[in-house]
């Protein structure tokens, strides 16, 4: 999980006040898209009146909800609201990573987010041309770009003109440095990004040319991390369908490559004696009543009929009233819901997976081995 989205988790959960919580497909639909989002919008509202939400919360989704994503392929909105107030709006693009939730309480579903967003992870969208192009920093989840820089090079004689003779060589010669010092340009505003903002993924898309060139003028860092995209985006007529794709892609590989890490260091751990691994509800419950856990892996589905109760202050959740050491009970809450809330207020990473990568439905990593008195179910 990111450090922006744990803070703002943290307080959200720290607040003391109810909130309204929405996580909901916004995917346009080309048929009839009006008629698709007035249907999302009432049954949406309907559900949260049902949960207990003001009118105040429901008329600001109302309103939200109602308008256009303007963005292409399948999105999902997050939204948090107390008394009228948004506190997160967030279009989330790519496919569902949790189940769609509503709710209103003083344990709100935020999973939703953390599953779009695992943790701080940089990325850089390149278009490229001859004559220049377009830098785009994003963020992990974020449908619009953090920072966006439009680089205009040299134009002149930019292109290779067909004379003969010695002219022909000297004019081919003198376009292609040109080129060059135009992808110079674009390749130290990549190596910037790279060295201040902890990118790991550079996606390079535009005329092949100037493709070839910028990576070759980048940075070693810069270079280990770039992709080449196939189809010119740049051309007039052609389709982002092809750079959509490749970052889904790319992004999906690199969250791939940590849940399965975190994985094969749970099978291993769980199969040693004094193991930093637990399964199972009541042994990861009581790793986090401990401020044990460094990181909790959870699916949503696999423990949607399961509850615990939240409780105000430490240790945060219990499975049962003589487990509270005497905190306050905020209420029977989700599980998943509880489990999340407890990570995040004792500072420990959250990973959501899917129900064949977690068919367990809960389990940890921990901070130090467990002893003798710990559970499970």
């Amino acid at each position: 999980m990111s450090d922006g989205v744990h803070s703002m988790l943290a307080e959200l959960y720290r607040s003391g006040a109810p909130l309204t919580a929405v996580y909901a497909d916004a995917s346009e639909d080309t048929n009839d898209p009006h008629r698709t989002r007035e249907l999302r919008r009432r049954a949406l509202r309907e559900e949260l009146a049902a949960a207990g939400a003001p009118d105040s919360d429901l008329d600001v989704v109302d309103e939200i909800l109602s308008r256009p994503s303007h963005v292409g392929g399948p999105v999902s909105h997050f939204l948090v609201i107390r008394d009228g107030e948004v506190l997160v709006q967030e279009l989330l693009p790519g496919q569902s990573r949790a189940e769609r939730a509503v709710s209103y309480g003083l344990v709100p579903g935020l999973l939703p987010l953390v599953a779009h967003r695992p943790r701080d992870l940089s990325y850089v969208v390149v278009e490229a041309n001859r004559e220049g192009g377009v830098v785009k920093l994003f963020r992990l989840g974020g449908s619009a770009p953090e920072s966006e820089q439009e680089i205009e090079g040299e134009t002149e004689q930019i292109r290779k003109v067909q004379l003969g003779g010695w002219s022909h060589r000297r004019f081919q010669q003198h376009a292609e440095e040109t080129w060059k010092r135009n992808e110079a340009q674009i390749a130290e505003s990549i190596d910037e990004l790279v060295r201040t903002e902890k990118v790991e993924l550079v996606l390079i898309s535009g005329d092949v040319r100037a493709q070839q060139l910028l990576r070759d003028q980048l940075g070693s860092a810069a270079q280990k991390v770039a992709v080449l995209v196939a189809g010119n985006t740049r051309a007039e007529g052609s389709s982002d369908e092809p750079l959509e794709h490749e970052i889904e892609t790319r992004v999906a590989e690199l969250l791939a490559l940590e849940e399965r890490a975190a994985l094969d260091r749970l099978a291993q751990e769980t199969a040693s004696t004094g193991g930093l691994g637990e399964t199972g509800l009541g042994a990861v419950v009581h790793a986090l009543q401990q401020s044990q856990v460094d990181t909790l892996l959870v699916s949503q589905r696999l423990l949607a009929d399961r509850t615990l109760l939240a409780l105000a202050t430490e240790p945060w959740v219990a499975t049962a009233p003589e487990e509270t050491l005497g905190a306050t009970v905020v209420g029977h809450v989700p599980a998943a819901d509880a489990l999340v809330r407890a990570a995040v207020l004792t500072d420990a990473k959250v990973l959501a997976l899917g129900d064949q990568e977690l068919p367990q439905g809960v389990a940890a990593l921990l901070r130090w081995p467990t002893g003798p008195a710990a559970r499970n179910d």
